[in-house]
């Protein structure tokens, strides 16, 4: 991401940074950078624990408001027109599929824009990729940029730009900031004060150090590295003070860095360096496209926006689409609705490229992906979207490999496409789109309770019950259940709870026999789990604690659990992802689901396997003096039944 080499120089130079007054000013939020930084850093299981994962993006974002920060966050939106990052993305997709748990999980961004919206954040999304956008964002606030993306090194950002290990994260979560920390600033100005050749190359320096558009592992750099033209003297005054930091001994030399400044320092004419950058690509005309495509994307900041971020923001009519590459068969309210982070860059990639890569999950080592558990839903998005006679290209795993799976689109209502204004669609049909593209009858006020995201939940939950490969026994069906009535419960009522296991033991502590280890052995006898040992007064947070206990008292990653459940439930999350964007691209006819409360990988798997291994009716006896929940747990258990059949057998 960015020019990763340019992090070396700017840290070795203390005088580039300044302290920030880090309070009562405006800041323009890197969106997509922030949500994944977020979920690595707070190590959570990858396996997908969004309710984890909201808490803490709620702390980050209130400990902002707490310093008077006005944040403003800005997503990248699809694939550039010209697909000129299209071998990153393949690459990564790739990368993603070999090292799933290395990656963010896929419900991760919906959670994180639901906090925003809780929090009434202001948040937009790009055309294409942001950079260039926040670039200009931030310099028409007067305000610096927060990010982790190197190229904010390279961008004339006016008010500075602040990568994330700026911030004191640890004391964020916490909770200890008391506004003593001293939080710096990179300032590019301060850059040019020491390098002032630098100033009018900025693009070419990006380019020679390698970035997105061209590697630094590239023949073409490595051939330029190597020649005569960066060849070091042995004594030149404009290197021999590079680093204000020396390295120390363990640290690399760093004579890359060394040899592309002694280069430009004495090529600072930016088209004679860039002349010489294509002699080293050997006419080979991919490596000279790269070349181009890197020096424009740093040289067109001042003059480039997709749209007016501004207005938009101060809900203005915004009077500047100054340049926009958008093809004109793409409609104006779906742009308008993209923009404003109503619906998923997945559907502009569907119109504008006709290609969509599905990111690969933790869901073990099947075959076929678990996102073919959603096919059906994607097809009613791109009939909706492209009808049914163009295809769509999706590239997902197979095994261990991406491969490219050409999809057509599947309307379920008759007669939708002889009228296909999506805008002036009846709320009433847009229902019956989602309810027969779920296979699932919408469930009634009795069914649903208090919280309007139930009715969605349900249909999904129907929708995987039914087609899940390997199928689901109930157990799977129960844990989904409980779940959901847990997480979305738990800010209402759990916080006043006090845990009451019965004499103060964990079930393992009661049960003897168990060792508190998934998968491990056990005879029939030994995995029952005595109910005249549980107290009657057991309530949701009490079955939440007895669950997590009897499955384990240490935090288990994913590679404890058995890779059918990992992929069942992976299953879920991409029923959940797909159906999240069609009803997005419907308008929301019926309210999204919250991941934060539909999805906790972590307890899912813990709940199954306790329900799996007791053998008894643990729900039922921990609920029985909680009848609001145990009915609402029953009445949402026996629509799913009545939808589906569900077999029982192992």
């Amino acid at each position: 991401m960015g020019v990763p080499s340019f992090i070396v120089l700017a840290r070795k130079n203390p005088s580039f940074w300044e302290v920030c007054n880090f309070q009562d000013i405006k800041l323009v939020i890197d969106g997509n950078c922030l949500f994944h930084f977020l979920f690595k850093y707070l190590n959570i299981d990858t396996i997908g624990n969004f309710s984890e994962y909201a808490e803490k993006v709620e702390m980050f974002f209130r400990w902002l408001f707490y310093r008077k920060i006005t944040p403003y966050v800005v997503f990248d939106g699809a694939y550039d027109v010209d697909d000129r990052k299209i071998e990153t993305v393949k690459s990564r997709a790739q990368q993603r599929i070999k090292e799933p748990e290395k990656y963010t999980p896929i419900l991760a961004r919906i959670t994180f824009t639901k906090i925003l919206d809780k929090l009434k954040i202001q948040y937009i999304t790009c055309d294409f990729d942001a950079d260039r956008d926040i670039h200009k964002l931030a310099n028409d606030l007067k305000c610096p940029v927060l990010s982790r993306d190197s190229d904010f090194f390279i961008f004339d950002l006016h008010h500075g730009y602040i990568p994330f290990d700026s911030l004191p994260f640890n004391s964020i979560f916490d909770g200890t900031d008391a506004h003593q920390f001293e939080i710096k600033v990179y300032v590019i100005e301060n850059l040019w004060k020491k390098f002032p050749y630098l100033r009018r190359n900025m693009a070419l320096l990006a380019t020679v150090l390698g970035n997105d558009y061209l590697s630094q592992q590239s023949n073409v750099l490595q051939n330029a590295y190597l020649s005569d033209n960066f060849r070091l003297p042995n004594c030149k005054t404009e290197v021999t003070d590079l680093f204000e930091l020396p390295c120390r001994p363990s640290e690399p030399y760093f004579i890359t860095i060394r040899k592309v400044l002694y280069w430009l320092c004495r090529y600072n004419d930016s088209e004679r360096g860039k002349k010489q950058l294509l002699y080293f690509c050997n006419r080979n005309r991919e490596s000279e496209e790269m070349i181009t495509r890197s020096i424009k994307a740093y040289t067109e900041l001042d003059n480039y926006t997709s749209y007016n971020l501004r207005d938009l923001l101060q809900g203005r009519e915004f009077d500047g689409l100054h340049w926009s590459v958008i093809p004109p068969h793409v409609p104006m309210w779906i742009i308008d609705s993209h923009r404003r982070g109503s619906i998923p860059g997945f559907v502009l990639n569907t119109l504008i490229h006709k290609r969509v890569f599905l990111l690969s999950q933790v869901e073990g080592t099947h075959e076929l992906s678990s996102h073919e558990c959603s096919l059906s839903i994607r097809k009613v998005l791109y009939a909706l979207l492209l009808g049914t006679e163009q295809c769509v290209t999706e590239h997902d795993r197979y095994k261990i490999s991406s491969r490219e799976l050409e999809r057509t689109g599947v309307i379920c209502i008759t007669g939708v496409l002889s009228d296909i204004s999506l805008p002036k669609m009846s709320r009433e049909l847009k229902i019956k789109i989602l309810s027969a593209a779920l296979c699932c009858p919408v469930p009634s006020d009795s069914v649903c309770g208090s919280l309007d995201q139930t009715r969605i939940f349900l249909m999904i939950t129907a929708y995987w019950a039914r087609i899940a490969d390997p199928p689901i026994n109930t157990n799977f069906l129960k844990s989904a259940l409980i779940g959901f009535i847990f997480f979305s419960n738990q800010s209402k009522e759990l916080e006043f709870m006090i845990m009451e296991v019965w004499n103060g033991k964990t079930l393992s502590q009661i049960n003897p026999h168990t060792d508190g280890r998934k998968g491990s052995n056990r005879s029939k006898g030994d995995t029952i789990l005595y109910s005249q040992h549980l107290r009657r007064n057991f309530r949701l947070k009490d079955l939440y604690s007895a669950v997590t206990d009897f499955a384990g008292r240490y935090v288990k990653t994913n590679l404890d659990y058995i890779p059918n459940i990992i992929h069942t439930f992976a299953q879920f999350q991409s029923c959940i992802l797909h159906t999240t964007y069609l009803n997005q691209l419907l308008n929301c006819p019926l309210e999204n689901v919250n991941p934060a409360f539909a999805f906790n990988g972590e307890f899912l798997h813990d709940m199954y396997y306790t329900l799996q291994e007791t053998k008894e009716d643990i729900i039922g006896q921990c609920l029985a003096s909680e009848k609001c929940h145990f009915e609402w747990f029953d009445k949402m258990l026996k629509f799913v039944q009545e939808s589906v059949y569900i077999c029982d057998s192992k």
